[in-house]
């Protein structure tokens, strides 16, 4: 289980009024105008004084703060605000209603929001740092990662080659009954050639990680899988998704052609492999019912699971894709789903050898086509239109290149970031404020009225244990040591997709390398780059790479309240994973195992279920949310909230109270709820926000603002929301 904290749109409906009149009721419209032209007067001042070269210093005993960074970040609040509703009535368009005005989806792209902006930024910054550097003195992994992108960027080169390399690359595995001729009597070989060599993932995933009892060893683990559509949803609600399925096979169907197909049988082959998706979809268990990790877990040996699956011949294809270890019967694996397991074994039984074939080679295509020449980019966007609602693509080639960049050499890359651009100030501001959110989420274990006393002092415990990273593991400014991190991968300037199928065979090896370690407790599995966080319940630890420390999460001469609005609550989220729904099975060490008390055990069920249903309420376009499938991030969005609410009270208490930003008309308090919100400003198509309810962990940024505030009690004090309003409707769920 990786826990992360990501931000996949949001959007939907609840049905609130909008009121013309400001709740705050502290402006009037002429108020407004003329705080803006103070705004601008102090910024007008402001330029004259840096231009005469006088520098300006704040007086403490000033009530508003007029540094050039404090009149910059009122203007992009005031911009995002929408105060022609009420706080009150929907607190997501009051503090993000101006953004949404301004920012119409980008083409070719199914949601905008503040994570994708900013990791637009980094991306440009890396463009720069790829194409401009000689690389005279560094490693040769970032040499590598110079010569992976420039490959990608050989347009010419890549349009020249068209669909040969994947076509040679399926004649070498034995080839494909829709293309030609074919082997009819080797299903392992495939099998082994396209999940191991190549690392698709057809009927089951298989990884090596951290075993989740015994977290101090690695163990080979072994899950479902095999769906190219997003969620099994898509498959077995035939009438609802008509639209998306006739796409898919439509795109089947041009793949198949541009490989050679045969013009009157290819759609009927393909027809055939979506049938045996169909079937897979109908095995596949649901994610909502994958949440209880004790019950999921299975470990066994390599010859108890023959015995479950018997269609495969395990040893031979786990032997295959860990070589050169050396594995016998007894060898240890985890299986994630017994069932679904069984069940593919028979469905393979059962499956007409062609169609078996024909599904194998059609997850190696799916894998390597983003590889091949335009055609293939063009067939995908026929697809991605009606999937995710997106228009064509205009995305640059570069921007492309950059994401590939980054899945294949990413930590050599974060190194080029880190050394431009990370400033190692902010990396020990960071780590004082995850002490203080610690901190404060440890005070509020210690008022729980819920909890045992035995378990809270194991869960204090658990907290003190909680390790964190920020910015960039250390090894990557280290050339000898992040050289060989990449060694045996090999990089050519002028064969992008013989670049593609090295790194699958590299991270092969890779994988079968750590199943005889123990796991690190250094590795990451977010390069420093990500606009993203995480927690990892097998090491405990929580994860804050260099590309989310910016603004709007966090600027260091912005006020506090924004900065524990925006990275604090962050931070409080990915802590509170560690005492979610899953995280909480989980002890300090990192092992699943009870250690919760029975009574503490049911209460904490009851204030979850509470949750549950509260998010099960809400709905985007007439389709409800799945509360059970978003629990654990929403226990973590409200703990986070709250906690980082805390820490920023407790810092005020030692520091004193800050300035006020110019013009906006809040206090502190409540621009610390302000800036929380607006970090989840975001647009969605429908059909992103579909898929969204249907796949994601996570609520839509809409009620990831929206249920968390309306569960904080200190947001409807510092708003004065009355019980009864949309915000304040009632009973407040509260777990931590």
């Amino acid at each position: 289980m990786n826990v992360a904290l990501q931000e996949l749109g949001g959007g939907g409906n609840v049905g609130f009024r909008k009121r013309t009149r400001d709740f705050l009721g502290s402006h009037t419209p002429l108020e407004l105008v003329l705080a803006a032209v103070s705004l601008l007067l102090a910024a007008l001042l402001l330029g004259c004084l840096v231009a005469l070269g006088v520098q300006y210093h704040k007086d403490p005993s000033h009530s508003t703060c007029l540094t050039e960074a404090c009149i910059q970040v009122a203007g992009k609040i005031l911009e995002s605000l929408d105060r022609g509703v009420s706080p009150c009535e929907d607190f997501y368009q009051f503090s993000c209603g101006g953004w949404i005005q301004r920012n119409p989806l980008p083409d070719g792209r199914s949601r905008w929001n503040t994570f994708n902006s900013l990791w637009d930024q980094n991306q440009a910054i890396l463009k720069h740092l790829l194409e401009n550097a000689t690389f005279n003195s560094s490693s040769e992994a970032e040499r590598k990662t110079q010569r992976f992108y420039l490959s990608c960027l050989q347009v010419e080169r890549i349009e020249e080659l068209g669909a040969q390399p994947l076509r040679d690359l399926i004649d070498k595995i034995g080839g494909w009954n829709i293309t030609g001729p074919w082997d009819q009597d080797n299903f392992m070989e495939v099998l082994k050639a396209v999940a191991g060599t190549y690392r698709a993932t057809p009927f089951f995933t298989v990884y090596v990680s951290a075993d989740s009892k015994s977290s101090n060893s690695n163990v080979i683990q072994v899950d479902q899988s095999g769906l190219f559509l997003p969620s099994r949803d898509y498959y077995l609600n035939r009438t609802a998704n008509e639209k998306v399925l006739t796409a898919y096979l439509d795109y089947m169907e041009d793949l198949g052609m541009l490989l050679g197909g045969r013009p009157a049988s290819t759609r009927e082959q393909m027809r055939r492999v979506l049938e045996l998706e169909v079937q897979l979809a109908n095995i596949t268990v649901p994610q909502d019912q994958r949440r209880d990790e004790e019950k999921i877990y299975h470990k066994m040996s390599i010859v108890e699971l023959q015995a479950l699956a018997p269609s495969i011949d395990w040893l031979e294809f786990l032997s295959f894709l860990l070589s050169p270890l050396e594995l016998g019967d007894s060898e240890p694996v985890v299986v994630y789903g017994t069932d679904y397991l069984q069940q593919v074994s028979e469905l393979i039984n059962h499956t007409e050898p062609s169609v078996l074939n024909n599904y194998l080679i059609w997850n190696l295509v799916q894998k390597t086509t983003s590889s091949l020449d335009h055609r293939f980019e063009s067939a995908q966007e026929k697809l991605l239109e009606t999937l995710y609602g997106t228009k064509k693509s205009c995305m640059p080639r570069w921007q492309t290149c950059i994401s590939n960049t980054d899945d294949a050499l990413g930590f050599a890359l974060g190194s080029l970031f880190v050394k431009a651009t990370f400033d190692r100030q902010s990396k020990e501001i960071a780590e004082g404020m995850i002490s203080e959110i610690r901190t404060a989420f440890e005070e509020a274990l210690g008022q729980l009225v819920w909890m045992d006393e035995k378990t809270r002092q194991a869960a204090k415990e658990k907290a003190d244990a909680i390790y964190d990273m920020i910015g960039f593991p250390d090894f990557i400014l280290e050339p000898k040591e992040l050289d060989d991190v990449y060694d045996g991968y090999e990089v050519s300037e002028d064969s992008f997709f013989q670049n593609m199928l090295n790194l699958y065979n590299f991270s092969a090896k890779v994988m079968a390398d750590q199943l005889r370690k123990p796991p690190s407790r250094d590795q990451w599995s977010m390069t420093p780059q990500t606009v993203n966080a995480y927690y990892l319940p097998t090491k405990n630890e929580i994860v804050f790479p260099a590309g989310i420390l910016q603004a709007p999460f966090y600027t260091r001469n912005h006020p506090k309240a924004l900065n524990f609005g925006g990275i604090g609550v962050v931070m409080g989220h990915e802590l509170t994973h560690a005492f979610d729904d899953q995280g909480r099975e989980y002890d300090k060490e990192g092992n699943l195992r009870p250690w919760w008390q029975n009574e503490s055990l049911a209460a904490f069920r009851n204030h979850t279920a509470c949750m549950e249903e509260q998010y099960s309420q809400y709905q985007v376009n007439g389709e409800r949310l799945n509360g059970r499938q978003t629990l654990g991030e929403n226990i973590a969005d409200n703990g986070g909230l709250k906690v980082a609410y805390n820490a920023y009270k407790a810092w005020l208490r030692k520091h004193g109270e800050e300035q006020q930003l110019p013009a906006v008309g809040l206090t502190n308090h409540q621009l610390f709820f302000v800036g929380f919100a607006q970090v989840w400003c975001s647009v969605r198509t429908p059909e992103s926000s579909h898929e969204g309810l249907v796949t994601d962990p996570h609520s839509p940024a809409r009620f990831r603002v929206l249920g968390t505030l309306s569960n904080s009690r200190d947001f409807l004090r510092h708003f004065g929301c009355p019980v009864g309003s949309p915000m304040n409707p009632g009973p407040l769920c509260e777990v931590w």
